[in-house]
């Protein structure tokens, strides 16, 4: 048996899950984002929401043996399927613990696995691994009452063309935090194209560049919402090694600090691909004045966002590649909104908590999705949420005493978040 690590699966986090991710401290997000299918990548998070959605059946049997089928189909148009291609069906408890399965589809693609162990507590998904490039299916919890499984997925050839991508989303959210500005952006990349964008460019082992991101100058990165091992930092570059699949969201959402000068702070962003969608600049305090440019485009002010207090400045611009956001803020910061330090790793790096989600063109982390939840549902037992909120905490307490390896807590947090999930969705 062995952990998963790397592996494509479909994300399809819960909104719930944002509901807790906000206990390190974190102001909340609020931006639109179209929505599509999400893009194929691996986080633990993942699995644990799956399971927590599934409660087993008493009276069904624990385990069975079924069958688990699908096929292969090469999405790039008049393409081939690889002649040594090989399909891998993983099967993956509560724990994360990973067992793997190999067999070889025929001329069509057909696959079939036989006298699989099917148990309810298990996720499923069929993957293949090409060029280093992973494909997987959407990952489903078994059930022994329905034994025969059908997990079909696609596979692309390749391309390194930058022209196939675009930007159609960017926000960038600013928030004071102390003599510091707390930054966190979210950029979305779309491939147009039948092909998956991924160089050949090396980045470690078995990895390969897709897009970057240059943090401005000064910047320090505190880290990434989701699936952190999938990125390359240096020299302030954020290399991506995730390939943006086609008819997928390719979403790289990260979080810095930066330096804050009453007299003027620069924050740029330059963006490869053109960009074909909505820029969006959250700012608090609203009394800062801002300068906001798009290449020689100015971001309009939008007014206050009801219910936050942050100003929004955007709109949607359709913008050559090498475009370059600019935004410039000054005045006075006032005292942090936020009155306890964040929690930090042994090594001093703070730690992405914060899990970024998609749902319904609505973006949002931390406690703000706890208020909008609270407004349009009631919650659950009190007791029971207090107890798992208690646990997350202590949890969070324990790694930052280095007490817990990184995977330990990472897998530990995912499975009471999920739990946490499960509970609001009971009421």
């Amino acid at each position: 048996m062995k952990r998963i690590s790397g592996l494509a699966l479909l994300i399809g986090l819960s909104f719930f899950l944002s509901a807790c991710s906000g206990l390190g401290g974190e102001p909340p997000i609020v931006a639109t984002i179209a929505v599509n299918a999400p893009q194929p990548t691996f986080d633990p998070t993942v699995l644990a929401e799956i399971h927590a959605q599934v409660t087993p059946n008493a009276t069904a049997p624990a385990e069975v043996l079924g069958t688990v089928s699908g096929q292969v189909i090469n999405g790039t148009r008049g393409a081939a399927l690889p002649a040594d291609l090989e399909v891998e069906l993983h099967s993956v408890d509560r724990a994360f613990n990973d067992i793997v399965l190999k067999t070889k589809p025929d001329a069509d693609g057909k696959f079939v696995f036989k006298d699989v162990p099917i148990s309810a507590e298990r996720s499923y998904f069929t993957a293949a691994v090409i060029d280093g490039r992973y494909f997987a299916s959407d990952p489903i919890v078994g059930d022994p009452r329905a034994p025969t499984l059908e997990l079909p997925f696609k596979i692309y050839e390749r391309t390194a063309d930058p022209s196939v991508l675009k930007v159609s989303n960017v926000v960038t959210q600013v928030s004071p935090d102390g003599d510091s500005l707390f930054v966190v952006q979210i950029i979305r990349f779309e491939n147009t194209s039948d092909r998956i964008f991924s160089t050949d460019e090396p980045v470690g082992a078995d990895r390969f560049a897709s897009v970057r991101v240059q943090l401005p100058d000064g910047a320090i990165l505190l880290g990434f919402a989701i699936d952190e091992a999938r990125y390359h930092v240096e020299n302030g570059v954020i290399t991506d090694t995730q390939p943006v699949y086609p008819e997928s969201r390719h979403i790289v959402h990260y979080r810095y600090r930066l330096p804050y000068q009453p007299s003027g702070t620069r924050l740029a962003l330059k963006l490869q691909p053109r960009i074909d969608g909505i820029i969006n600049l959250f700012v608090n305090p609203t009394d800062l004045k801002v300068t906001a440019q798009a290449g020689d485009q100015s971001l309009p002010a939008q007014g206050v966002q009801g219910g936050s207090d942050f100003m929004l400045y955007g709109g949607t611009f359709q913008l050559p590649p090498g475009t370059t956001l600019v935004y410039t803020l000054s005045g006075a910061l006032p005292q942090p909104l936020v009155a306890e330090a964040p929690i930090t790793a042994p090594n001093g790096s703070l730690q992405p908590f914060a899990i970024a989600l998609i749902v319904g063109g609505l973006l949002l982390i931390g406690i703000g999705l706890v208020l909008l939840v609270r407004g349009t549902r009631s919650m659950a037992p009190a007791r029971d949420q207090q107890q798992l909120i208690a646990a997350l905490a202590q949890l969070d307490e324990q790694y930052r005493q280095g007490k817990l390896s990184q995977a330990a807590y990472a897998r530990k947090r995912a499975a009471l978040k999920a739990q946490l999930a499960k509970l609001m969705r009971e009421e």
